[in-house]
């Protein structure tokens, strides 16, 4: 058995984890710095004691505010009355500084009393926030929405920037789809809603939605972003209307700045392996199993090796010893490598930002790889007082080698006493005389197995801004997106695809053109001293055309073509096309208002009429209201350690999007019938159509408070959302007699209630090149669950739908089986007779109703995968030149389905399996059932699969070091930063297969998924 490398993490220690976060966070603002730090260096001059006081602008003391000797590490920090009390040179400099607040140096020039009002950083209080067509100040948002910003992106180095924020916002729960390079993470917010339609958010990247959101932002260099919004409950979403449902996420690309111009050059190189491997039996362990598997009854006697193992090659390796680990034969190191040129600069009327980005994976199967090419320049131009322009070119290439999905599958189930290689070292195709199995090493020889998928993707808004008078502007915004995409397949001979038949191939072409073309006019005025007014209207066209063309054939006369010739096969194939259209007209109006900078106000209202829905159902409407309180800038909190305070509600109903071009009018199928003698294909309606139809709908209520303290050395917010989702698109069930199945229908509910924290702290904060300590903590939870089906009672009462899986108060994904209760023991023989019909050894399950015998009435919801709470937890430290980061993410409370523990466990005595502890007469376990030839899965082996899919991962560990100015002036730049960091490198989890992470969409972890990889990488950043 493989010595194991991940250790288990108990719920009771992941509790004590918690609390002394939590207990950090707490403390470490009243701790603050150290009062009196060492010196780091002999001062020649005299040293003094001077003394004085800190205060911000209207004159209130900034306890903990610090003070640094310049050049030195003495530092100290103001009492709670902002008295401070330092030694230092008479004609030294003393730097003052406080978070938020803008720093400031002064000589001390032979004082002893030296006082200081220290002014707000302007940038800090004003940053600006995307809302959705517009931005607003930080202190003005009344949604739920949080910003990501690149600093944060650059924390995880990855191909997607969509995955670089997992674990870092609350409510935003990015999962893994498996370790294939290029490969999609799956991201939800605040959960699901939807049972039969997409989840997955909307992504809006330089003001234009998105088409194809999340395989579309593969395309997308994360170094080329600027920052992320996540707008997260209804009221900051209904701006969006009929695409809102799932949360949006806004996407800023880097922009040019005023200035001389800048050039800047990164590049990083990282080798991968896989994080862990499945644990399955070597050649004497697999051949215990199948003896046991050939024993006589369950308790009788085992036949000689002669009669147990058929097959001379397994004879001889048992004589030999003889073992193959095919695993560890098809995996092995990878790699990753990015490198990116940026310029940007400008001048008054004219700014510009422009890079060239390069980025290579390979995997781990070298077979797999994800390869991008990408280029952006973004114009703004200023043409006079009242016009500007501007444009967001990108322009990129990928190409990701997908590899065969029964590499890591024949991996796993070969028989290890097999052997890859024949006598003269060729690979054999088949290991042992088995002719299911077949060696994963012929899927890895080049050119034998090909799935190749290439796309081109040119993304080009263009923007007019027209300044009519003060305070109200015109923005025209033409945003077209097109997507050329092609994808080739081939599969030799001698590959698990064909198995010895002729080589087959195929290719498909995907050309997808779309278009935004919107207005927005917005008018902003102060009504009085006290009270200003925004309103913002909206008119939007979205159109997309999306074609398509491909064949497949058999019988390709030399493999090396691949799938370039497919007219010189022997057989004909399947041809097909097809052609896409819809378009989406919007309006949308908002008012935003707020008094005295206290009492904020939004309202939203948009209306979307879609091709898709048929006349009569085409438009619908979006309302949004938002409110906020600006409690900090009440006079009772004026003179405490509140700096922040704002209190905020908002309601918004959003759609989804769910229904396909031409659903609601039936689309047609084909179908091959005899026509006398001779085939005919003929057409007919594939679904009953339903001009009824339209959006699911969710209604969102929020309650949040977003909170600062000592000056927002402490920050935070917190949220409580419910969301109703309701007219769920189901297919109703329909009698025989129909002709059909079923019909979709507008029909079912569900409803899910959360929380969010998330909470920043600067536990240690010495600004002049002292010790730094900060700390980022996010924690969400959510109750998901169904309120309504199809299916009811003759009251009109829901009923569960077990056929679908689907209970009313269940989340949407449960897990509905008996419950094992461990084995039959040879005592029990009669009682295993009577309940089940079955022998010692088999599996025992838990008779729920106690009648004595198992039914399918003792079925029970066995888990579900919606956590009990998820998030991640980042420190950083920094010292001089000098930081570390240490990230970690936790999903905490969810039941996985593990297939590897049924296809991969059959105990079937005829393909590989896991190394478990297995039910024999000499070992009376409880783990595992006896192995049995006769069955070639165990009866109610489903029961073996579910797994408590808790896990605690740290996600990134890196320690970087920026050279000094000293050093990197007299190499004519202007920041030189080195790092080197590690991803994914310890996780610990009760799950003992692969890494226990799983994309909700996947029905469980299985053979097919990739391991996820661990990487170690070095990185150089450059600017000049």
């Amino acid at each position: 058995m493989k010595k194991k490398h991940i250790k288990k993490l108990s719920r009771k220690t992941k509790s004590l984890l918690l609390s002394a976060v939590l207990g950090i966070l707490a403390v470490g603002p009243i701790l603050g710095n150290s009062s009196n730090t060492s010196k780091s260096g002999m001062i020649e001059d005299v040293q003094s004691t001077i003394t004085g006081n800190i205060t911000d602008e209207n004159g209130i003391p900034l306890s903990g505010a610090s003070v640094v000797v310049k050049g030195t590490t003495t530092g100290a920090v103001a009492d709670f009355d902002g008295n401070f009390s330092i030694n230092a040179p008479s004609n030294g400099t003393l730097v003052f500084s406080y978070v938020g607040y803008a720093r400031q140096e002064i000589q001390i020039n032979g004082r002893s009393t030296v006082n200081v009002s220290l002014q707000p950083d302007a940038a800090a209080l004003d940053e600006v926030v995307l809302v959705g067509y517009g931005t607003q100040k930080k202190g003005e948002v009344t949604g739920a929405i949080e910003t990501v910003s690149a600093e944060q992106l650059s924390i995880v180095q990855v191909s997607s920037s969509i995955d670089a924020i997992k674990g870092q916002i609350a409510g935003v729960d990015v999962q893994s789809t498996g370790g294939r390079p290029g490969q999609n993470p799956t991201v939800r917010i605040r959960g699901r809603r939807s049972i039969s339609a997409s989840n997955d958010p909307l992504y809006v990247v330089d003001g234009i939605p998105l088409i194809d959101g999340p395989s579309s932002m593969a395309d997308i260099n994360p170094d080329d972003i600027a920052s992320m919004q996540v707008l997260k409950d209804a009221a900051a979403t209904a701006v969006y209307g009929s695409r809102g449902a799932n949360g949006v996420i806004l996407v800023s690309t880097n922009r040019g700045r005023v200035g001389k111009t800048k050039i800047t050059y990164s590049s990083r190189y990282g080798v991968t392996s896989a994080t862990k491997l499945v644990d399955m039996m070597n050649g004497a362990e697999f051949a215990n199993l199948k003896r046991e598997s050939r024993r006589i009854g369950w308790n009788g006697t085992i036949p000689a090796d002669t009669e147990v193992f058929l097959d001379p090659i397994e004879l001889e390796s048992l004589a030999q010893g003889r073992s193959t680990d095919y695993q560890d034969l098809v995996t092995g190191n990878g790699y990753q490598t990015n490198h990116q040129i940026g310029i940007s600069g400008g001048s008054e009327n004219t700014t510009f930002s422009t890079s060239i980005g390069y980025f290579k994976e390979q995997g781990i199967i070298s077979n797999q790889d994800f390869e991008r090419f990408s280029g952006r320049v973004n114009v703004d131009h200023k043409i006079n007082d009242i016009f500007k322009i501007g444009a967001s070119f990108l322009v990129a290439k990928t190409e990701q080698n997908w590899g065969s999905n029964a590499t890591l599958g024949e991996a796993l189930a070969n028989n290890p006493l097999g052997v890859p290689y024949d006598e003269n070292g060729e690979l054999k195709f088949l290991p042992t005389n088995d002719g299911i199995r077949t060696n994963p090493l012929n899927e890895l020889v080049e050119g034998a197995y090909i799935d190749e998928r290439q796309q081109t993707r040119i993304f080009a808004p263009v923007y007019l801004d027209i300044n009519i008078m003060e305070g109200l502007k015109w923005t025209t915004t033409f945003g077209p997106d097109i997507r050329i995409g092609r994808r080739g397949t081939f599969a030799g001979s001698l590959t698990n695809t064909n198995r010895g038949g002729p080589g087959r191939a195929g290719i498909i072409n995907v050309n997808d053109f779309g278009y935004t073309l919107e207005n927005l006019l917005t008018y902003n005025k102060a009504l009085t001293g006290r009270q200003n007014l925004k309103v913002t209207l909206l008119q939007s066209i979205q159109k997309s055309r999306l074609e398509f063309n491909s064949g497949n054939v058999t019988g390709i006369p030399y493999e090396s073509q691949s799938f370039y010739n497919l007219g010189s096969a022997t057989q004909g194939g399947v041809l097909e096309s097809g052609l896409t259209e819809w378009a989406l007209a919007s309006f949308m109006g908002r008012v935003n208002y707020d008094f005295d900078g206290k009492y904020l106000f939004q309202a939203s209202l948009r209306a979307d009429g879609s091709s898709r829905l048929a006349p009569g159902n085409q438009w619908k409407y979006f309302p949004g209201v938002s409110a906020g309180w600006r409690i900090d800038q009440e006079d009772f909190l004026m003179e405490t350690q509140v700096s922040e305070m704002k209190l905020r509600a908002s309601y918004g109903e959003v759609g989804n999007t769910s229904v396909l071009p031409y659903q609601t009018a039936g689309r047609l199928g084909s179908s091959v019938y005899a026509f006398g003698e001779s085939p005919a294909l003929g057409f007919g309606l594939n679904e009953i159509p339903n001009e009824d139809l339209t959006w699911e709908v969710s209604k969102t209520l929020d309650i949040g408070l977003d909170y600062g303290f000592f000056n927002n050395r402490l920050v935070g917010s917190f949220d409580w959302f419910r969301t109703n989702t309701v007219d769920l698109l189901l297919e109703r069930s329909l009698p025989s007699t129909s002709g059909y199945e079923n019909v979709l229908q507008n029909v079912g509910s569900t409803r899910t209630t959360g929380f969010e924290f998330s909470i920043s702290g600067g536990i240690i904060d010495n600004t002049d090149d002292g010790f730094n300590w900060d700390v980022d903590l996010n924690l969400s939870t959510y109750n998901e669950e169904i309120t309504e089906l199809a299916l009811t009672d003759a009251d009109g009462n829901p009923l569960d739908d077990v056929g679908n899986g689907w209970f009313i108060g269940q989340p949407i994904k449960v897990f509905f089986d008996y419950e094992k209760i461990g084995i039959w023991q040879a005592n029990e023989e009669a009682a295993a007779l009577a309940a089940d019909n079955k022998v010692p050894g088999e599996i025992k399950l838990n008779d729920l109703n106690g009648d004595g015998v198992i039914t399918p009435d003792d079925r029970k919801i066995i888990g579900n995968g919606v956590p009990d709470w998820y998030g991640g937890f980042n420190n950083k430290f920094s010292y001089k030149g000098f930081d570390l980061g240490v990230f970690f993410v936790f999903r905490v409370g969810h039941t996985v389905q593990s297939n590897f523990h049924g296809s991969n466990n059959s105990l079937f005595g005829r393909y590989n399996n896991l190394d478990v502890d297995y039910w024999t007469i000499d070992n009376p376990t409880n783990a595992y059932p006896r192995p049995n030839e006769n069955q070639e899965s165990p009866r109610n082996g489903s029961t073996l699969r579910y797994f408590d899919g808790s896990f605690i991962k740290l996600r990134n560990i890196s320690l970087g070091y920026n050279l000094p100015e000293s050093i990197v002036e007299k190499l004519s730049m202007e920041k030189l930063r080195l790092s080197v960091s590690g991803q994914n490198l310890w996780f610990a989890s009760d799950y003992d297969t692969y890494d226990p992470e799983i994309s909700e969409d996947d029905t469980d972890l299985n053979s097919g998924v990739v391991p996820s990889t661990k990487q170690w990488s070095l990185s150089l950043k450059a600017t000049f």
